[in-house]
């Protein structure tokens, strides 16, 4: 569903094009009528433009839009994987991350232009996925950051008081030893492969 403003934006720009239609000199004879002169040919166009890349950028943060390329649905079967160790699979059904913001919650960088960063690396997928040959094995751009893990888990009781992290969190909070190191499956492709699910999938 479009949101209120881009549809209040069309009416206005429908009115406006019916005001040239009756003729655009009576129209701007009046000064209300080069007012919304200047609104349908200025401010309009920039008001839809504006409101489309904000409900695309929006849409792109959905699990539901990740998964629309093919090359990514074995990752969104992952995400039903019967493995209590597999990260996607354990935030997925314990619903620790937002299911509607699946993908996005652990693969947008929580820094200041993390967001930005996210759509450029999405924006490559895009690209890649129509214009680009896919690569046999889909790997990140870089080693994954454990400032996600710690986005989310930062302050959280059963992060802090895990007796296994103890010794290393000062190395983890400082980047020199990575949350993968220990937690080292991410998606568990194989009991995708294997049919090996959790039933809710």
């Amino acid at each position: 569903m479009l949101p209120t403003y881009i549809i209040v934006a069309l009416i206005v720009g429908l009115a406006v094009v019916l005001l040239l239609y009756v003729g655009a000199g009576t129209v701007a004879d009046s000064r209300w009528g080069r007012v919304a002169l200047l609104v349908g040919v200025v401010a309009l166009p920039l008001l839809l433009s504006a409101g489309s890349v904000s409900f695309g950028l929006r849409q792109s943060t959905q699990t539901a839009f990740c998964l629309s390329c093919h090359e990514m649905q074995q990752y969104g079967t992952s995400l039903f994987a019967d493995n209590r160790a597999a990260l996607s699979a354990v935030h997925y059904q314990n619903r620790l991350i937002s299911r509607d913001a699946t993908c996005y919650s652990c693969h947008a960088d929580y820094a200041m232009f993390g967001d930005v960063k996210a759509k450029m690396n999405g924006l490559h997928h895009v690209w890649v996925h129509y214009f680009g040959k896919i690569p046999d094995k889909i790997a990140l751009y870089q080693p994954y950051p454990s400032g996600n893990c710690l986005g989310c888990h930062d302050d959280g009781r059963r992060f802090l008081e895990a007796p296994a992290h103890q010794p290393i969190m000062d190395a983890v909070y400082h980047g020199k030893v990575s949350c993968l190191a220990c937690h080292n499956v991410a998606h568990d492709l194989g009991a995708r492969e294997g049919h090996k699910l959790w039933q809710a999938n």
